[in-house]
């Protein structure tokens, strides 16, 4: 993804435009990304790199996903396509997002206990 998408002069402009983007680095800092890995297994059903999260204000996780081609294919979404829905349903209904992001956080919770 990093060739594909994030060296994509249109998706990274989307994604300084519109999002805070943080690069994690899973051998410097294996706790955070063991929390957003399992948050996405949780929302998927599946996990791997690369991972990619997004988060609410809260740093809450309300999506994310393994890997996003730079084009829509085999069912799997574009990315900037992906950035542009996220973006969208951010701005009309975020309400919905902050919901989810609680609702995963307090299963995740229930998980640990």
């Amino acid at each position: 993804m990093e060739r594909e998408s994030f060296e994509n002069e249109s998706v990274a402009e989307f994604l300084n435009r519109h999002f805070v983007c943080i690069k994690v680095d899973r051998e410097e800092r294996p706790d955070v990304d063991k929390v957003y890995l399992t948050a996405v297994q949780a929302l998927t059903g599946q996990g791997g790199w690369p991972l990619s999260v997004f988060l609410d204000t809260h740093l809450r996780p309300f999506y994310g996903g393994t890997y996003f081609p730079a084009e829509s294919r085999h069912g799997l979404p574009g990315f900037l396509l992906l950035i542009k829905q996220i973006h969208h349903v951010w701005e009309g209904r975020n309400h919905e997002i902050t919901h989810t992001a609680a609702d995963l956080i307090r299963k995740l919770g229930n998980l640990t206990k």
